[in-house]
């Protein structure tokens, strides 16, 4: 889960981390929840910060933004449960934020059953929020940290300009413009992600007055350097499917969430020397 659009998401959960459990249905007044170190660095990169719900019982609601499609994310999910559960000696629930449809996953199903050949079987269970599946309107009149998904929710694309005008005019209004810099950037590339560069970057060119807005300037110049890596990610794929065979859905995702230029150019060259996908994607 390393690509900047999970990045960006988790900046926006520092923001407003109560706006955030109520979108995903834990609704509580904002003293009552606060983000916390997850204290797992030495075990694990992932779930870096959890929200604490300071019930009578005292709980973690780790949110977890998947960009990309990941088949055994629920395994991980289980994962990163137990290990907060141990750590903290409190109760853990989990929510996955999928962040497009493009990073969705039939396994993505909110149980991730465990049946060992000896013993009960039993089921880990976690709630899914699809961000696609949401009011646009409602994001827009909720809590501002809420409000760049409003772009990337239940909108057509057309009416999409509309909704970011509407989200910088209240960004604008009601945050200093550091934190109006971070929202727009979110939005930025939560659009990249839900439609791709090239759309998106049609999309924000094609008005001036957000073309001209600080942070999608500086999308429109990632933007070219985030295109180069989606034709060669693309390119490995044509490729690979020829040389290597069909990829498996682990070895797909693993391709996926290549964004380094410089690594994803040396498999261009490395491709014609493996037989297999997994020694193509050893050590990228």
């Amino acid at each position: 889960m390393s690509k900047p659009y999970d990045a960006a998401s988790k900046d926006l959960l520092q923001l407003d981390p109560a706006a955030w459990a109520g979108f995903v249905g834990v609704v509580r007044p904002p003293d009552r929840v606060a983000l916390t170190d997850s204290d797992l660095s030495a075990v694990t990169a992932a779930a870096d910060k959890v929200v604490l719900i300071r019930d009578a019982v005292p709980w973690l609601l780790d949110i977890e933004f998947q960009s990309w499609r990941d088949p055994t994310l629920p395994r991980q999910l289980l994962k990163y449960n137990a290990l907060l559960h141990d750590r903290h000696k409190c109760p853990v629930a989990s929510v996955l934020i999928v962040l497009a449809e493009s990073a969705d996953s039939p396994a993505y199903t909110g149980r991730y059953g465990v049946a060992p050949p000896f013993g009960p079987a039993w089921d880990f269970g976690y709630t899914v929020v699809r961000v696609w599946e949401a009011s646009a309107e409602a994001l827009l009149a909720g809590p501002l940290a809420l409000a760049p998904l409003a772009p990337v929710s239940d909108v057509a694309l057309d009416a999409v300009p509309d909704v970011i005008r509407r989200l910088a005019d209240r960004a604008s209004g009601e945050s200093d413009p550091a934190t109006t810099d971070r929202l727009l950037t979110a939005v930025g590339l939560l659009l990249r992600l839900r439609y791709g560069q090239m759309t998106s970057s049609e999309l924000i060119s094609r008005y001036p007055e957000i073309r001209e807005m600080a942070p999608f300037k500086k999308f429109l110049d990632e933007g070219r350097v985030e295109g180069r890596a989606e034709a060669l990610r693309a390119a490995l794929l044509r490729q690979g499917r020829k040389k290597l065979g069909k990829p498996s859905a682990e070895h797909e995702a693993a391709l996926a969430a290549l964004t380094d230029l410089v690594r994803l150019e040396a498999l261009t060259e490395k491709i014609l020397d493996v037989t297999t996908w997994g020694a193509l994607l050893e050590d990228a």
